[in-house]
C-alpha cells in the first residue's frame, strides 16, 4: 500500500527548505520513523497542528523513495499542561531524546509508545521530577536493560540489611563484598533503592502518589544518569533541561 496510517508522537521537528519539516516520530505501529511534512510551515497548512513537537497525532503517511511523507494528519492530544510550563517542556524534550537515542528505526515496541504517551499526560504538573525518574527506569527495562535491584547482581545476596552500591557497568546493585572499590563508590541508601523499585513496579498513572525526598531523588537521578550513559556510551544533550525539573 502506498499510504498507511500510524498513531504517532512527534519526537523532533527540524526545518527543511522554506516551508517543509523533517519529523522524527515514534509510532505505535512501526516504532521510530522519519517523515517529511511538506508545506507545513505555510500559514494555512491543514497539517500544521498535527505535526507539533511532543504532540500525539494520527498521521496518514505516503511511502517515498527516500523518506515517507505526511499526506494528512489529525491531532489527538496536544498535552496543554506540558506546554504551559518550562518544566513540562524540559521533561518532554529529555524523554523524546531518550527514546530517539535508544530505539532503532522501524522496530515497533508498543509498550514504549504507551509509556511515552502516559508520561506526557503527567508533565506540567507537580510530579515532573518523579515522572522523569519513572520514565527512565521503565524505558531501559522495556528495552531489555532492566537494572538489578532485588539482590547483588554478582553474588545474588538479597539486597537487604547491608551496604549496597549501584554500579552501571555491572547492571545494578552490588553488595559491599563484591564491590571492586567500595572506598571510592558512593553507597546507595535503602530509601533510594526502595523508591527505585516502586518507580519500576507501579503503573505510570499512579506515580503521582509516590513521595521521593530530595536526597533519595538525587541518588536515583545520578544512578540512572550513569546507567543511561553507560548503555548509550554517550551523554544526552537535553539533560541540561532535565536538570530544571524540581521536586514539587
Amino acid at each position: 500500500m502506498k499510504e498507511y496510517t500510524v498513531d504517532a508522537i512527534i519526537l523532533k521537528s527540524l526545518k527543511s527548505r522554506e516551508a517543509d519539516r523533517i519529523l522524527t516520530l515514534y509510532t505505535r505501529q512501526a516504532g521510530k520513523k522519519t517523515a517529511m511534512a511538506h508545506g507545513v510551515e505555510k500559514p494555512f497548512s491543514k497539517k500544521r497542528g498535527a505535526v507539533q513537537p511532543f504532540g500525539y497525532s494520527r498521521l496518514q503517511l505516503r511511502r517515498g523513495r527516500d523518506l515517507d511523507s505526511v499526506a494528512q494528519g489529525e491531532g489527538i492530544e496536544i498535552f496543554p499542561a506540558l506546554r504551559a510550563s518550562l518544566e513540562g517542556l524540559a521533561g518532554a524534550s529529555y524523554m523524546a531524546e531518550l527514546v530517539d537515542a535508544f530505539t532503532m528505526d522501524e522496530d515497533p515496541n508498543p509498550p514504549i509508545f504507551q509509556l511515552l504517551l502516559e508520561t506526557f499526560r503527567l508533565l506540567g504538573g507537580k510530579h515532573d521530577f518523579v515522572a522523569a525518574r519513572s520514565f527512565e527506569i521503565k524505558l531501559v527495562s522495556l528495552l531489555g536493560y532492566r537494572p538489578g535491584l532485588e539482590a547483588c547482581v554478582l553474588c545474588d545476596t538479597p539486597a537487604a540489611g547491608e551496604e549496597l552500591y549501584f554500579l552501571p557497568e555491572h547492571g545494578g546493585v552490588v553488595c559491599h563484598g563484591c564491590c571492586p572499590s567500595p572506598g571510592r563508590e558512593k553507597e546507595m541508601t535503602r530509601g533510594a533503592l526502595e523508591n527505585m523499585k516502586v518507580l519500576l513496579r507501579w503503573e505510570t498513572a499512579r506515580i503521582h502518589q509516590i513521595r521521593v525526598d530530595r536526597s533519595a531523588g538525587d541518588e536515583i537521578k545520578n544512578a540512572m544518569r550513569r546507567f543511561i550513559d553507560h548503555r548509550l556510551d554517550r551523554g544526552i544533550k537535553s539533560r541540561r533541561f532535565d536538570d530544571l525539573l524540581g521536586r514539587r
